[in-house]
């Protein structure tokens, strides 16, 4: 009887024994199984959330996000960036000075002088505009055009026969902005081209009928065939005091060549001319100003605007 009833306890024993171990099996099941859904819920969460932050708020490194980032040289420039920090260091164009010179019946010829800074880097064209302002600062005309800038050059800008209702008290010259992306940079191979003005003349006239002349040759000593040369004349007298200024052009001067030119005023100068400064000067910026012969290479390669930043 001992031995049948400890034969029984020993099998219930058993049976609780692996009760107890299923329950604890089916319940680490379920917990492993709510584990895993609730990982998968997680990352699920997880990757939308991320994916939602990196398609509406995140911003990746750019060219433009006020940081030196992205092996930059500097902030937002350099490097990948098309923008050179060469560029930051561009400065304005600075104007010296400003002239209206009378004429005659309410015409006057509008003149100015600009410096451009900057040694490295000029325009292919800018805008400008003469405002001219009577006693009491009341604007009377405003005269707009357009010129180039060469890197370091000083150049006048010139605006003939322009009629004034009244007689001018101040004349300003505002240079339209430009953007540090629009500055163009010569090649560094850059050599500026040998052109000069040579047999400077000036004619006075010395009659009512007669009309005070300035002529000379253009010397152009260079390689390159340009279509277009400008030529500026201003006049002095004794007090170097403007009291007259011109301009003219010369096209398709070719290398070389010596080209005659010659500018007239056909109202009286009002004044005794002492001295004359005249300038020569050519778009190097506008490659269509460089005659193509045939069989040459492309002059700008050596001389023309770079492809660097």
């Amino acid at each position: 009887m001992k031995d049948n009833r400890y034969h029984y306890r020993s099998e219930s024993s058993g049976l609780f024994l692996f009760y107890k171990i299923g329950i604890i099996y089916v319940m680490d099941y379920r917990q492993r199984k709510q584990t895993i859904i609730v990982s998968i819920v997680a990352v699920f969460l997880i990757v939308v959330l991320v994916g939602t932050y990196f398609i509406w708020f995140y911003e990746g490194a750019t060219c433009s996000d006020g940081k030196q980032n992205q092996k930059e040289d500097g902030i937002d420039c350099g490097g990948p960036c098309s923008f050179s920090c060469e560029r930051l260091t561009i400065k304005n164009p600075q104007v010296e000075w400003t002239k209206a010179v009378e004429l005659k019946d309410s015409r006057y010829d509008l003149a100015a002088k600009i410096v451009n800074p900057n040694p490295n880097f000029g325009l292919a064209q800018f805008d400008y505009t003469f405002s001219v302002f009577d006693e009491a600062d009341k604007l009377i005309v405003e005269q707009k055009g357009k010129s180039f800038l060469l890197p370091s050059q000083t150049k006048y800008l010139v605006e003939t026969n322009v009629f004034l209702a009244e007689s001018p008290a101040k004349v300003e010259l505002k240079i339209e902005s430009v953007d540090k992306s629009e500055w163009r940079k010569i090649s560094q191979d850059y050599k500026e081209p040998e052109i000069y003005i040579h047999d400077k003349q000036i004619k006075l006239a010395e009659s009512e009928s007669e009309q005070t002349q300035a002529s000379g040759i253009i010397k152009n000593n260079s390689d390159f065939d340009f279509d277009k040369i400008l030529v500026s004349v201003i006049l002095y007298d004794e007090d170097k005091k403007i009291i007259g200024v011109n301009e003219t052009e010369a096209r398709t001067v070719l290398a070389g060549e010596d080209r005659y030119f010659s500018v007239l005023w056909f109202s009286p100068i009002l004044g005794e001319v002492r001295s004359a400064d005249m300038r020569v000067e050519t778009n190097l910026f506008y490659n269509d100003n460089f005659i193509r012969r045939f069989g040459s290479t492309d002059a700008t390669q050596n001389i023309g605007p770079s492809d660097s930043k």
